[in-house]
């Protein structure tokens, strides 16, 4: 049976006509199938659910433990995945208050993109932190000492993020990548003030834990 629906492709409307269609087809043979372009979506759409939950976890855990190895600190990766998520977060509610819509793998493309490319800027912070307590100078100076080191470093590094993002955007004339290089241009430019405003109060509030919680640290001033 051919059936046509006036519904734009990856619509609400479409997906739940499909929906009450598999219902009535599964009600007389549970082998019933609809297939098309629709449905197509429709499966798509969900399997890319379940696969952003999959690779959000895997991307966070890999970074992890690099980071763990790296800093050789069970605190910091905590503090600074947490830090680029916050990010990502602002960055996807964007879109829901403007009223954009946004294509279905964006999720997942920038979940990754953003945390993989702009938790350098965290790293970045921290280390120099780090670098400045072990040198025995007390949380607020060492963080003064970090961010004016780092902060043009992060700026440059976000900026040319942004342009190459931001470009292909204004050029670009499918809508998927022009969607997805706009998401990536704008979480480029809120990484960096997050990492900048927020992560410098994170570190010293965690101070302590910090300290306890990295081996091979020496502890300096209060």
């Amino acid at each position: 049976m051919i059936v046509n629906s006036d519904y734009e492709l990856a619509s609400e409307n479409l997906n739940n006509q499909i929906k009450k269609l598999n219902t009535i087809v599964k009600g007389y043979n549970k082998n019933n199938i609809i297939a098309g372009e629709g449905p197509l979506m429709n499966d798509m759409v969900d399997i890319s659910a379940t696969d952003f939950k999959n690779v959000n976890y895997v991307s966070i855990a890999i970074i992890f433990i690099i980071m763990l190895l790296v800093l050789r600190s069970i605190s910091l990766p905590i503090l600074l995945v947490s830090t680029i998520e916050f990010a990502i977060f602002i960055n996807m509610g964007v879109p829901y208050w403007l009223g954009n819509e946004m294509p279905f793998v964006s999720s997942i493309v920038i979940g990754t993109i953003q945390l993989g490319a702009t938790i350098d800027y965290a790293i970045l912070i921290t280390t120099k932190y780090l670098d400045e307590r072990k040198k025995g100078h007390n949380k607020l100076d060492s963080v003064k000492v970090s961010l004016n080191s780092s902060t043009s470093s992060i700026f440059a590094s976000a900026m040319c993020f942004f342009a190459a993002t931001f470009s292909v955007y204004s050029i670009s004339k499918i809508d998927m990548i022009g969607s997805l290089c706009m998401l990536m241009s704008r979480g480029a430019i809120i990484s960096m003030f997050v990492v900048i405003m927020v992560l410098p109060s994170i570190l010293v509030i965690f101070d302590k834990f910090i300290i306890k919680t990295t081996l091979d640290f020496k502890k300096g001033s209060k």
